[in-house]
């Protein structure tokens, strides 16, 4: 019976993959038929995975299906499977479809195995809260796109560079990128794929404008979806029939539905969380989200959250969050724990357990500082500089009509890069005597300590420290972010002991961080207030901060943020 069942669901995908190949224009690379054949493998198997990947199975032991596909298909149902969703093994098997032998030399032939397996492994690093590795694959994937001819695509992978980039703490380049994709988009003759991309660009700006407390900003948006949605289906005929994503028209009525629920969430949410919320407006749109079918899914229920504790209605907010915690099993360290640990302590305060919620939001912010450490030790920095490096070089090479200016671009970046060794050299001598004298003091005033060893708790030396203080002070050590207690105490040749007996005695007893964080912060102000037109995230990359950490530290030591003291100057 089993058998007959595999035979029967594989004559039909072969069936639906048929037909979208007669649909296909022949002269236009399109994504494999591996798309369609797990996403309806998950379509009828629901929420239970473990039945889509015994299809594979069997499909793989009976011969319909190479071992390469069978792969592909596990990491697809891997990344979108609801019960306990398992990224890691997603993230893995792609890994090892990248290096397949297929997938290594892109051609016409081979351009949809590479294309398919990377938007299955930027969609779990994306549902993983890796936002480096998303990054990473979304700028390869843009690429791939633009160099067969596929220029909506490419702006759609734009749209996820740009989010990604938000992730990563560059929001304001973020956002202009996806400002830059979602225009792109409006323009031109409307299509079907345009019309999705566009829905997708949106999306995310919706995203980021929540993370970032813009809930003003979300409005807009969701509804232009809302209108984009209802124009198609006023005036179909508009729009080209070229998506290889939505085979057929029958399935344009419940992609219309989904993502029209899903704006009306996003309205619900960006309404509770408003200041003050407008309680009207969300019961509207929660009413006509939970109409839906998508209203009745646990992400569809998942969305609304917000809203439910805008309106008191703790019970829902308890009851989805237990059976969040029940699908995510034991990986806890990520966004949507935190988020399910903000909403418990928000309830508990709401219900008068302020002891309660103190412990929630204790453990909220450690695990929020958890996640901000795994950011910052990212190569993130390395991925993104990347992609700023690449646009740069298209528009040089847009922009290198004649020979003779491009000799003149080689000249000028070849004496740029003899001056920067020139002056590397004669920094590095510099720097190697400061450390060789600094050295010999440290030695010195360590020898002056030990000789008053017996002495009664001998006060640190005031030198010693003044010395520290003004080398980081003068230098700019402070101005590295990845700046570490030990790389002071390498520097100056003593005992992290010592250093933090100077710190107790003559920087009012703070600890490393919080004594660095204050030189900083005092750089920051200094820069505010003498640059009124530097951008606040400039300014705090400049002194050492990220972007999010100098606001956060900014707030909670003066109490308003940085754009607010700076708008108060």
């Amino acid at each position: 019976m089993f058998k007959k069942t595999v035979i029967l669901i594989s004559a039909i995908l072969a069936l639906v993959a048929c037909n979208q190949a007669k649909k296909t224009p022949a002269h236009v690379p399109q994504p494999s038929d591996s798309l369609y054949t797990a996403h309806a493998a998950l379509k009828v198997y629901g929420t239970h995975p473990e039945r889509a990947l015994a299809i594979v199975d069997s499909a793989l032991i009976v011969g319909n299906i190479s071992s390469f596909k069978a792969d592909f298909l596990r990491a697809l149902i891997y990344a979108n499977s609801v019960e306990k969703p398992q990224f890691n093994k997603a993230i893995d098997l792609c890994e090892g479809l990248l290096r397949h032998d297929s997938t290594q030399v892109v051609d016409k032939s081979t351009f949809a195995k590479r294309n398919d397996v990377l938007g299955v492994m930027m969609d779990a690093c994306r549902k993983k809260g890796d936002d480096e590795r998303w990054l990473k694959y979304a700028i390869e994937r843009a690429d791939l796109s633009r160099s067969h001819g596929m220029e909506t695509e490419a702006l759609r992978m734009e749209a996820e560079i740009g989010a990604a980039m938000t992730g990563l703490g560059r929001r304001d380049e973020g956002l202009i990128k996806l400002e830059q994709v979602i225009r792109s988009l409006n323009t031109g003759e409307p299509s079907i794929d345009r019309l999705d991309a566009g829905i997708v660009a949106l999306k995310r700006r919706i995203n980021v404008f929540e993370q970032a407390g813009r809930f003003q900003d979300m409005i807009p948006d969701a509804q232009t979806i809302i209108q984009k949605l209802e124009d198609y289906q006023n005036t179909p005929s508009a729009y080209a029939k070229d998506s290889f994503r939505l085979p057929d028209e029958s399935s344009m009525g419940p992609y219309c539905n989904f993502y029209t629920a899903q704006a009306r969430a996003f309205l619900a949410r960006a309404y509770s969380q408003m200041t003050p919320p407008n309680l009207d407006e969300v019961r509207k749109y929660v009413r006509m989200f939970e109409e839906s079918d998508f209203g009745h899914t646990f992400g569809g229920r998942r969305m609304l959250t917000p809203a439910w504790k805008c309106l008191g209605q703790w019970d829902k907010v308890t009851a989805i969050n237990a059976e969040a915690e029940s699908r995510m099993g034991t990986d806890t360290l990520n966004i949507a724990y935190a988020s399910i640990l903000k909403d418990k302590a928000d309830e508990a305060k709401a219900k008068g357990r302020y002891i309660q919620a103190i412990s929630y939001m204790d453990r909220y912010a450690s695990l929020q500082e958890k996640l901000s450490e795994k950011r910052h030790d990212s190569e993130a920095q390395e991925y993104a500089a990347r992609y700023h490096a690449m646009e740069q070089e298209q528009k040089i090479k847009d922009a290198q009509a004649q020979s003779a200016r491009k000799d003149a671009v080689i000249v000028v970046i070849l004496l740029i890069l003899l001056i920067i060794i020139t002056f590397t050299i004669h920094a590095v001598r510099q720097r190697h005597a400061i450390v060789q004298k600094n050295r010999v003091l440290a030695r010195m005033i360590n020898e002056m300590s030990e000789s008053q060893a017996h002495a009664d708790a001998p006060k640190p030396d005031k030198a010693l420290f003044d010395m520290i203080d003004g080398a980081i002070r003068k230098e700019k050590l402070y101005t590295n972010v990845n700046l570490q207690r030990q790389d002071i105490v390498d520097r100056f040749d003593i005992g992290r002991h010592s250093l933090n007996d100077l710190l107790s005695a003559y920087a009012d007893g703070q600890s490393f961080t919080a004594y660095i964080n204050g030189i900083r912060m005092q750089d920051a102000i200094r820069m505010m207030q003498k640059e009124p037109d530097t951008p606040i995230g400039v300014i705090a990359e400049a002194v050492g901060f990220t972007p999010a950490n100098f606001r956060e530290q900014f707030k909670r030591q003066f109490g308003m943020t940085p754009t607010e003291y700076r708008n108060n100057l």
